[in-house]
């Protein structure tokens, strides 16, 4: 009788060490899991400060009077346009040359307006987001300084659907800033891919070329092609 109550203590005493093995195991795990999460959003805080951060010295860089344009979703993020807006502002382009529309094309044609020298075209395949564009360039004045082209997205043979270049006007001056932001991932594989090879030919000597997305696997893989 004493033998099977030992072995019964002894038993349960094993299935009671295997319970808080198994708690402190899955606490130990959690404790990984609460860690990772703490970083992660250590990390997501840190590049919203800093978004913040070259949200607020573009609109000190452009003194615009209006409220700067979205700069999330579809558009630029502003560390990309700060660094754009700076480039323009030194390189004093006389044409610049957009794939895609929108916040960029604002800060584009006020960097050209602060030059006093330059024009913006944009190729936009939506035609209703062109009209958008061009009535945000007359909420701030700079109808002048751009000009938003409806250039529909076109399928050639061996390529992704692009926009239809052809709107671009013959007398164009040489490109001297191409800035790729489109057409969206979502209508094909390499969607911005013929950039490069479409636009070369205009494109100036010394020609500076701002890619945005560039840390995406897309993007990437297209500048490495190029």
């Amino acid at each position: 009788m004493l033998e099977l109550l030992t072995l019964a203590v002894a038993s349960a005493a094993l299935a009671l060490c295997a319970v808080v093995l198994h708690k402190v195991r899955r606490l130990h795990v959690a404790s990984y899991q609460i860690a990772d999460d703490a970083a992660a959003a250590r990390r997501e805080t840190e590049a919203l400060f800093g978004q913040l951060q070259a949200a607020d010295a573009l609109r000190r860089l452009l003194q615009l009077e209006a409220p700067l344009p979205a700069m999330r979703g579809w558009a630029g993020s502003p560390d990309f346009l700060l660094h754009l807006a700076r480039a323009l502002l030194d390189q004093r382009p006389e044409a610049v040359l957009e794939c895609s529309s929108g916040a960029s094309t604002v800060i584009s044609a006020r960097c050209l307006q602060l030059n006093a020298r330059g024009h913006v075209w944009s190729l936009e395949h939506d035609a209703t987001y062109a009209e958008k564009t061009r009535a945000m360039l007359k909420e701030h004045g700079l109808q002048d300084w751009a000009t938003v082209l409806h250039a529909p997205l076109r399928a050639r043979s061996g390529e992704a659907p692009w926009y239809d270049d052809s709107v671009l006007p013959d007398a164009m001056p040489p490109v001297g800033t191409l800035v790729i932001d489109g057409p969206p991932e979502s209508t094909a594989p390499q969607a911005r891919a013929p950039a490069l090879p479409r636009l070369k030919s205009r494109l100036a000597p010394g020609a500076r070329i701002f890619v945005d997305d560039a840390d995406r696997p897309a993007e990437q893989a297209m500048v490495a092609a190029w």
